[in-house]
């Protein structure tokens, strides 16, 4: 595995290990900080859920520094995941027109996760192309 495949999956996984677990571990500082209002049960399993989900994707990205096989796999979740989290940003602002700092740091966020997983991904086919 390249020193370049390491950066980036630890950044990834450092990233979305820390805000998966403290959102699943304290959901209501999570939702302090992104704005949200929980005034149910069900509100606090919603938070959970997500960045339950959000901790997984960071474990798998851990993983793949150890278990290179599933290295291509990681990148095209990543890459299908949040391009479908910044799909949905993007709906939300042809629906409401809104579109404040926050909510632009995010898509650029979740823009650079993106584009980060497609272009190993390409690196990883055009590297496979090269040893065949």
């Amino acid at each position: 595995m390249s020193k370049i495949e390491k950066i980036i999956l630890t950044i990834l996984a450092v990233e979305h290990l820390g805000f998966g677990l403290y959102g699943l571990y304290d959901p209501n500082s999570i939702a302090e900080l992104t704005g949200y209002i929980l005034n149910s049960e069900f509100a606090l399993s919603e938070i959970r859920a997500y960045y339950t989900l959000i901790s997984a994707l960071g474990f798998m990205a851990l993983f793949a520094i150890f278990i290179q096989s599933i290295v291509r796999q990681t990148y095209i979740i990543y890459a299908f995941m949040f391009g479908c989290i910044l799909s949905g940003r993007i709906f939300n602002y042809l629906l409401t027109d809104e579109l404040i700092t926050s909510i632009i740091a995010a898509m650029v966020a979740e823009a650079i996760v993106v584009g980060l997983s497609l272009w190993r991904l390409i690196a990883l086919r055009q590297a496979t192309k090269v040893e065949i």
